[in-house]
């Protein structure tokens, strides 16, 4: 189902000054990582008082080129498909999110910047309910699981001691769950997920977002973990095979 001539003429203004923001914001985010790694011992205040500013900082320059990869796709309009444009949605915002618990106020510019342009790239979206729930019925819910365990990963990578293990660990598992599910009974799916998930939000109650991405990880991946794969020969576009032409 095609957007009404209003959302579009709306996603069209929001995308120009939308996705410039998204570039503008994850740029600042390099040059913020870029400042951790360089300057970090000497402003600790500005970056949360963290005390190993080089991993900080490649942490933070990661991250946002992360973001970065998502807001030039936006700006190219090289997503189309709704599932694709969600998952700039996701690019913009975890990052933002991640970074907002963890580098400190060096990251108020970028991170505000990125927070307002993902806000703009679901904006594009309102009036597409419909597609977006046909991605998510067509597999986008094992993709953002797997992003969401990646970040996970990413951000067990930068924790120290137990819990930086934890978070390497819970992510790696919730990934190779998501590839070798269909061999496995399906009641164990949730309870292997939420057995991935849990120890390192748990150890890191104090934080807001690996609880919050473990609430995220469960939600998304306990409906992707049930659905069956299905296996789908490629379209063509402009094409329709016998089957699909209506009979006369």
């Amino acid at each position: 189902m095609s957007a009404d001539p209003d959302h579009r003429e709306g996603a069209r203004l929001v995308h120009w000054p939308g996705a410039r923001l998204a570039v503008v914001g994850s740029v600042l985010g390099v040059g913020a990582g870029l400042l951790e790694l360089t300057f970090g011992p000497h402003i600790r205040s500005w970056i949360g008082g963290k005390q190993d500013t080089t991993r900080l900082g490649l942490a933070t320059i990661v991250l946002a080129a992360i973001a970065l990869v998502a807001a030039v796709a936006w700006l190219r309009r090289t997503a189309s498909s709704a599932g694709a444009r969600t998952l700039i949605v996701v690019g913009l915002l975890v990052p933002a999110a991640i970074c907002f618990t963890t580098v400190g106020r060096v990251w108020f510019v970028p991170g505000t910047l990125l927070v307002i342009a993902a806000g703009g790239a679901a904006f594009e979206l309102r009036g597409e309910a419909t597609e977006v729930r046909s991605a998510v019925k067509g597999g986008w819910l094992g993709t953002l699981t797997a992003i969401l365990a990646a970040f996970y990963v990413f951000l067990g990578a930068t924790a120290l001691g137990i819990a930086g293990a934890l978070g390497v660990l819970g992510g790696a598992a919730i990934l190779i769950l998501l590839v070798v599910s269909s061999r496995m009974p399906p009641r164990a799916r949730p309870i292997l997920l939420i057995t991935a998930a849990l120890p390192f939000a748990v150890i890191t109650w104090w934080s807001v977002i690996t609880p919050l991405l473990a609430i995220l990880v469960i939600a998304i991946g306990w409906p992707a973990l049930a659905r069956p794969r299905v296996v789908r020969p490629p379209v063509t576009a402009g094409y329709l095979s016998d089957a699909d032409h209506p009979s006369s």
